[in-house]
């Protein structure tokens, strides 16, 4: 191989070539930790509910509701927000200041002398959780091999699983003995340790820092990514992008990405909103008078439920490196729609067949809601607006949680128990089966494809010059 053809080669192609390598293991690593803590918190907050009932007398359908509905929204902005700045000024900074919002306002919400107090700092906290998912994902994407990107991706969400898991654990042995502030103490300094490690050991994205001219940053961040690969024997500049026209919200709705990014809102909308549902109100519908279960019950449960989701999350990943991500996706919503009605026909059972029942749940139903959205749109974006498109996914995500907070804390205020609540279940999955249908039928021709290999623009100033 000839200097000049080594030359030629792209930072995509190097990564491409290189394969998996312990270092990008190592970023996995992090990554799935930050959103262990991420589904942590989220898990914490719900099995402390009960105790802020009791103590400041706040209800379901009111105070309960307003935490769930309006973290929401404030997820959602975080994501938008993050998004946008991530393609601007770069991945791992808005990641890391992410880290350390959700960690501070955690704790913080442990301080907190009255209801007003708390929702002020976990709407700030949610805030910080809504800019990590897509960023941290985002990241990952940039940083790993295209074949291999749909598999990490949905291998990181065993992170959001096995969080769920910690945070029950957590919350069944802090709870009863040492109060629902120490879990708050506990659960904000979880996040602080892990981001500064991710701001240590992770470099940001090579290809995003050429594509926005800055070679120098680019050339060390590769480096330190391939320590063996000489950095002047790569091209950088074949991935400087030229300035779009139009700003990159605009181009999310121009053709060729205008259904794409509508399908992708649709399908964020209901799996993350419904996927949070679950994880937000299964603890109440369980402690409910059907069931009727104990605390600690309960908690066994939950965690259950997201030990599950772990393996169902990390058999995804090993899933999608072999087969298309479409027809896997529509299995997962099948059979997720058939644990629902198998829940709904066992939910006055005793605390054993919940258990089980639920426990296969857990196995199912994470693996078609969680990941899913994000493993379609860092697919569907080329590097330069993968940040914005995966963010406003995001966004609604999280807006259609908001949207299902609110209905769920009516439903069950209402009187709708764990049985009503998973036939309820059947609307979203078959709308989210419609959704992916879509989709599939718009990339069928790109399937194979890889955004990033699209014809690039490059300034004549910046071309080799002969």
């Amino acid at each position: 191989m000839t200097t000049d053809s080594v030359r030629q080669r792209s930072i995509s192609e190097v990564i491409e070539s290189a394969g998996i390598t312990r270092r990008h293991w190592l970023y996995f690593t992090l990554i799935f930790l930050l959103l262990l803590a991420d589904g942590m918190d989220s898990t914490i907050v719900s099995h402390i509910f009960p105790s802020l009932i009791k103590e400041w007398g706040v209800s379901v359908g009111g105070g309960i509701a307003l935490i769930v509905s309006g973290g929401f929204v404030a997820m959602g902005l975080g994501s938008l927000v993050a998004g946008r700045l991530a393609d601007q000024l770069g991945r791992k900074p808005v990641l890391v200041a992410a880290g350390f919002i959700l960690s501070a306002m955690t704790i913080l919400g442990g301080t907190a002398e009255n209801f007003t107090m708390f929702t002020i700092w976990r709407f700030i906290a949610c805030v910080g959780i809504g800019a990590v998912l897509p960023t941290a994902v985002t990241l990952l994407a940039d940083l790993v091999p295209q074949k291999r990107r749909g598999a990490m991706v949905a291998a990181s969400y065993a992170g959001l699983g096995l969080g769920t898991t910690v945070g029950a654990t957590l919350a069944g042995a802090i709870l009863p003995a040492e109060g629902w502030r120490v879990l708050m103490f506990v659960g904000g300094a979880i996040p602080l340790i892990i981001t500064v490690l991710i701001w240590i050991g992770i470099p940001e994205s090579p290809t995003l820092l050429a594509a926005r001219g800055s070679t120098n940053r680019a050339r060390r961040s590769l480096v330190q990514i391939f320590p063996r690969v000489n950095p002047d024997e790569v091209d950088l500049t074949a991935s400087v992008v030229k300035k779009q026209q139009s700003a990159t919200f605009q181009r999310l709705l121009s053709q060729p990405y205008t259904w794409t990014s509508v399908l992708l809102w649709v399908f964020g909308f209901l799996s993350l909103g419904t996927q949070l549902l679950i994880i937000q109100y299964l603890p109440t519908l369980l402690q409910m008078p059907s069931p009727g279960l104990t605390t600690v019950e309960s908690s066994t449960i939950v965690a259950v439920y997201g030990f599950a989701s772990v393996a169902s999350l990390l058999l995804l990943g090993a899933v999608l490196a072999k087969w298309q991500r479409f027809g896997v996706i529509a299995a997962c919503l099948a059979v997720s729609a058939i644990v629902a009605v198998a829940v709904s026909l066992v939910s006055d059972a005793g605390f054993v067949t919940l258990l089980i029942v639920l426990g296969v749940t857990g196995f199912f139903v994470p693996a078609a809601l969680g990941p899913t959205r994000n493993v379609l749109a860092v697919e569907a974006y080329p590097t330069d607006m993968r940040a914005t498109g995966v963010g406003i996914t995001e966004l609604s995500a999280r807006l259609g949680s908001a949207g299902q907070g609110a209905l769920g804390g009516v439903l069950i205020g209402g009187g709708l128990g764990l049985g009503g609540f998973f036939l309820a279940l059947l609307v979203p999955l078959g709308i989210l089966g419609a959704a992916l249908a879509g989709l599939k039928a718009l990339h069928r021709p790109q399937e194979t494809s890889d955004p990033e290999q699209e014809p690039i623009a490059v300034p004549e100033s910046l071309l080799p010059q002969t």
